[in-house]
């Protein structure tokens, strides 16, 4: 995880971790999850990047100032939010 942009905003090891699980989980159109789903379950987000689920969303929120996501939503225990087409080239594609 070391995108420019992140580096440049100097973003911790959560915040990085959180980069990597949203790339790694993207639709071909780059939003996060598989469509049926409408986004990825916030406990299993957490757990991934070592974060209580309430701190996704500040997290999720750098990941936007780092010009990593377009957008993030946490209502409904779901992290919705789409990658940026700077980073859409490094998604999964689930």
């Amino acid at each position: 995880m070391g995108d420019r942009k992140i580096r440049k905003k100097k973003l911790g090891a959560t915040a990085r971790l959180l980069a990597l699980y949203t790339a790694a989980h993207t639709r071909p159109d780059g939003r996060l999850g598989p469509a049926e789903d409408g986004g990825l379950d916030l406990d299993q987000v957490a757990e991934f990047a070592a974060l209580a689920p309430g701190q996704v969303a500040e997290h999720a929120e750098l990941l936007v100032a780092a010009d990593w996501l377009t957008e993030a939503d946490t209502t409904g225990g779901r992290l919705r939010g789409q990658l940026t087409e700077r980073v859409l080239p490094l998604g999964g594609l689930l």
